[in-house]
This record gives structure tokens, sequence and C-alpha cells, in this order.
């Protein structure tokens, strides 16, 4: 496999993302491309600081997961693209790697013990490796539910806890032995997790759900869901006239402890439906203001009560952020826009922006996926794109945070998994630039995280439309759109492309992003009981139900269209019903929110299939096998 760089000449990306959306979503009308003003600043506090006067007690590296991880002489990165647990030196050289299985979730590294404890995603276990100053060698694994993600361990690090993906379940271990102790359900799409320095307490953020969670660690384990806020920013447009829309937090991959009442949680802040002179304009959303804002909740966790303010920030996918508790920095980088922004007073009431330093190296976007604290307070940053490691000096020859952030990017470490189309095509996916979408506003990432979905319904001129799931489900499932109207998959990305606003992608790049969808790997199927699923798959099979009329095939689709005398559109697409359990809500209007209301007729959408006379076990048994697709 041959090494590469991403090249920005290349990737004039943006909401391209968006362009995936091609499949339906959102659209953004160039004749409003005027109507947007300049960006938010870098960093804008809306509500009162959550901190106080002094800088919050300091909090172990190891109570929050990440991909990077810095050791004694050097760091650990954790290599979502190729697999790989890669050791480097103090420079960013290589000196070791292993392999750890396809698309790993992060890592956490206990320094007394010289262990690493890596999530491995699509093989259900947890590595537990040790680290020497030349050496990788996994000592253990630990089994775990289904498509284990975030991962942290406790202050005395004698547990190691682990998110699960697909099993939505927060797994606890003792690490020495790998034994489960207990675990706890959770929501839809968990990612990050972490702990607080006095064990007391563990957080986990979520994709869809607009909320984290707040887990007991010292007796029920239960969760409380906390609501991460969306009051609107003040409006940037001047001719939007009404009032924004209901909006929603959505795609927290992170979180992260500032001691023991304080916490941030980086998420992007959606309005999917906007209000422009009375009515629906067409465009994304409805309004003339992009309709995807990026931002951090500050939260304080007290035991009577929790309060939050929120900062709007400018940098794009905000998926990696780390705690200088020395210095009392935050540092958050925007995967999208190559970022790397500096907070300073982080967990005082006198907090305030810091620099901001440019990622990208010459002409190679970093693709900012992991964040990590030297023992000096400079920063380390994992580039996805680049697959290297980037040092960040941001304290001078005095030990005190300087006033701007000198860049220094380390060599690649690995090659990538993808082929150069591929890769190409994975960072225009992830990019934020005007190519793609108007003022690069959006990314493809920006509604379909992680390959995924929003769980959100967008208003496009007069059509609810939600956001379709893209991992698993786009190789051979054409038509593409909602109601079936481009042939291909190119041809879908430039019509959404030119409905967003940007300047377009060449045949090539379109050529190279839709290289990039047809193999982004499906979701997990969960743990379902094997006869429980049984007896659905032969309700599904059944011409009395009806099921198999239509999703048929490899991708459970007929690849046509079929029109519903309830839908609000002449004709809706067959979707594929790969990763089902993943694409929630249901139809192409969103309108049923689970397979449930799906099942029990209760969408928008009626006629689908035989479902009046199923009995209870018979709906049951029938959303068991649907989950398993």
């Amino acid at each position: 496999m041959q090494m590469r760089r991403s090249l920005l000449s290349l990737a004039p990306v943006g909401v391209a993302a968006l362009g995936l959306v091609a499949f339906a979503h959102p659209v953004m009308a160039r004749r409003m491309v005027a109507e947007f003003v300049a960006p938010a600043p870098a960093f804008q506090l809306s509500g009162r600081p959550v901190g106080g006067a002094k800088a919050a007690t300091a909090t172990a590296a190891f109570l929050t997961g990440s991909r990077i991880a810095t050791t004694e002489d050097g760091a650990l990165v954790i290599d979502a693209d190729s697999g790989n647990l890669i050791k480097t030196d103090k420079n960013g050289k290589p000196i070791t790697t292993l392999a750890i299985g396809e698309n790993p979730g992060m890592l956490v590294y206990d320094p007394s013990a010289k262990l690493a404890y890596v999530a491995a995603r699509f093989s259900n276990r947890i590595a537990v490796v040790k680290v020497s100053a030349t050496t990788l060698e996994v000592g253990q694994w630990i089994t775990t539910p289904v498509e284990p993600y975030g991962i942290a361990l406790s202050p005395d690090t004698k547990t190691v806890m682990v998110t699960t993906i697909a099993d939505r379940a927060l797994v606890a271990f003792d690490a020495a032995s790998g034994k489960e102790r207990w675990r706890t359900a959770l929501g839809r799409e968990p990612r990050g997790l972490a702990v607080s320095p006095d064990g007391t307490r563990a957080l986990v953020a979520y994709l869809q759900t607009g909320t984290v969670d707040q887990i007991d660690l010292l007796e029920t384990h239960s969760a409380e869901h906390v609501a991460l806020s969306t009051a609107g920013a003040p409006r940037r447009c001047r001719h939007c006239g009404g009032s924004d829309g209901e909006s929603f937090a959505r795609a927290a991959f992170a979180v992260t402890f500032m001691g023991d009442h304080e916490a941030v949680v980086p998420f992007q802040r959606e309005t999917p439906v906007q209000i422009a002179n009375g009515g629906n304009a067409g465009s994304y959303g409805g309004g003339f203001e992009p309709p995807i804002t990026h931002q951090l909740a500050f939260l304080g966790l007290e035991r009577q009560r929790t309060t939050q303010a929120t900062a709007t920030i400018a940098q794009h996918q905000p998926r990696a952020l780390a705690w200088d508790s020395h210095h009392d920095a935050l540092y958050v980088a925007g995967l999208g826009t190559d970022t790397l922004l500096q907070v300073k007073n982080a967990s005082q009431v006198g907090i305030t922006e810091g620099i901001t330093t440019n990622l990208t190296s010459g002409n190679h976007k970093c693709g900012a996926d992991g964040v990590a604290i030297t023992a000096e307070g400079n920063v380390l940053v994992w580039c996805s794109f680049t697959r290297n490691v980037e040092k960040i000096e941001v304290v001078d020859a005095k030990g005190e945070l300087a006033t701007t952030g000198k860049l220094d990017p380390g060599p690649m470490l690995v090659a990538s998994a993808l082929g150069d189309k591929q890769h190409e095509g994975f960072v225009l996916f992830h990019s934020a630039e005007p190519a793609i979408s108007q003022g690069g506003a959006l990314a493809c990432a920006s509604c379909h995280p992680d390959g995924r979905e929003d769980g959100l319904s967008w208003k496009i001129e007069t059509n609810t439309l939600q956001t379709p799931l893209l991992a698993g489900r786009v190789a051979g499932t054409h038509p593409y759109k909602w109601d079936g109207g481009d042939k291909d998959l190119t041809t879908s990305l430039a019509t959404t492309m030119k409905r967003l606003g940007g300047f377009g992608l060449d045949k090539t790049q379109t050529a190279n992003l839709a290289a990039y969808l047809v193999v982004l790997p499906a979701p997990h199927a969960p743990t379902r009981d094997v006869q429980m699923v049984a007896r659905g798959k032969k309700l599904f099979d059944s011409a009395e139900v009806g099921c198999r009329s239509c999703h048929d095939g490899a991708t459970y689709s007929d690849q046509t269209t079929h029109a519903f005398q309830t839908s609000t559109l002449k004709n809706a697409d067959t979707p594929s019903l790969i990763g089902l359990a993943a694409s929630a809500p249901y139809y192409h209007d969103g309108s049923a929110a689970t397979l449930e209301a799906l099942l029990r007729d209760r969408g928008a959408v009626h006629g689908m299939a035989e479902t009046a006379k199923l009995s209870e076990q018979n709906i049951t048994d029938l959303i068991a096998f649907l989950e398993t697709l």
C-alpha cells in the first residue's frame, strides 16, 4: 500500500458531506449565498461561566479516552484508518506498531503499570497492551458487548470502563482479570467516555440524543440524562424574519472532566427548520443562516444541581479535546477546519479565548482526531488524514502560555488501508470548505457523523425528509434520494452540492467521494435472542406480512420507487434495510420514531406491509430480526 498525504489542492471540500445527503438531504439554494454574513467569533460564550475563582483540581489523562496519549518518552496513537496502535518518540517518529483490528475506537494509557487499553471496535474486545521503550505486546484480550468505542480508567486504575455502540451499554471490567463488574444501559449511538477525578461519576457523549449521561459510579450505576443547551445565538441574518426553529444538539464524540465538578462536551447545534420571511424558502433548513454551528457545553455538576454555559466556536466537527490542568488551558481541535482552539482559564469564572493554531502543514490537511498534553504543557495532535503527530508548542521558555502556537509536524507513521481514490474521498467527506457548501458551513460528516446520521428530519421545500444512514447502504442501492430522482451516486452527489450552494467539486473529486462512500462499513448488529430472530425472519419472509416483496436481495431493497397515498412524495424510493437498528427514525419523513411505531402503523406512511394482525409476540420477534440486518 502506497504511503500518501492528502493534498488540499485535491480536496476543496465543504458541505460535501451533505452532498452525501444527496440521498435527499437539506438543500441550500445558490440564490441565498449573498445573505450569509461573516462567521461567528472563534469563541463566544453564552451564559454564566460554571467555574470558580481558582482552577479546578488536576485530572489524569487516563480518565478520558482519546486517539492519542502521551507516554514518558513520546506518545501512543490508535489509527482508525489502518487499525494500528503506534508508539512514537518525542519527535513524533515511529518506534513500533501493533495491529489492533479494523476501525478501532479510543485508547487510554496507565503510566504506572505501562499498560494501554484499546477499544477494538469491530472485534468486540479491549486490547490490554504492554508498553515498553521499544515494543508493544498484547497481554490480554477482554471480551465486550458489541462495538466498544469510548474507554476510560477509574482513578485507581483498577477498573476499565467502555461504551459499546451497537449494544448500547456502559460496561465496567476488572482491569487485572478482565472480569465484568457491572453494566448499565445507554441511549443510541454512545461515543466518548470520561470519569471524574474523585471517581464518583462518569459522563457519556452521544451522536444523536442531544444529551450526555451522568452515571453514578458509587452505588446504583444508573444514568441521569443531562440535556445539552441549544439556546439560539444572536441572529446573524439581516433578512430572515420570524424566529429560529427548534435546535438540536448532535455529534458529541468526546467529553472530558476539568476537576471533580466541571466537564466539557463539544457538539453541533442543528436547526433543521428555520423560518424565512414567514415560510420555508427551499434552503437547507429554510432560513438564511448556516443550519449547523459548533459549540462547547461547559457543565457544572454539583450534587444538587447542574449548570451550563455554551460557547460557539469556529472549529468544525470538534471531535478531539484535552485539558492542561497546570495552565488551566483547554484545547479543542476541529477535524473539518483543521484548527486548534485554546481556551484560557477554562475551569474558572474568568474563562477567555486564547490562541488559534492552523494545523495544515504545507498543502497537507491534518484532520485532527485526537489531542493530548505533554508534561511541559505543549499539545500533541493526531492527524487522521496524514496519519502523523503534530506538536504545537504553546508554552514559552518560562513555562507560561505563549502568545502564538508553533507547529512542528512529525513524519507519516503508517500507510492508509484505503486506496488513493477512497482516501481522497475520506478527506472530502470530512472537510468543510466552500467547494461543496456555501461558505464552507457544512461537510458530509456534519449530518452523517461516523458515516451514520443525525436522527433528524429536515424541511426541504414542501417536503420533510430525514437524514439517511450511509454506512453500508450506498453500494448497489441506486437510484438515490428519497424520491429516487438520481440514477447513480455521482449524479446524486453533484445535484446535492449544487443545491448546497458550493462552487462544486470536479468529476474526479466527485468520483473519489463516491468511492469512499461505497466502502463505509455497515453498523454492527446488536445482540438479540437467537430464537426471537429466527421467528422474526419467518414473519419477514412470509407472503402474509409481505416485507420481501420490496425489501429483498443483498441490500434488502428492490431498487425502485413506490407510490403511497399518505406519502408527501409522489413516489418514494425503497431504502436498504442494512443497519436498520442504527437508522431511526423511519420512513422518508422520519414520522416513525421506532421500529415498533413503524410496525404498528403509527407513522405518516401507511400500507407498506400487512401488520395489523400481528400479535405482541410477532411484533417483538419481527423487531428482533430487523435489528440484526
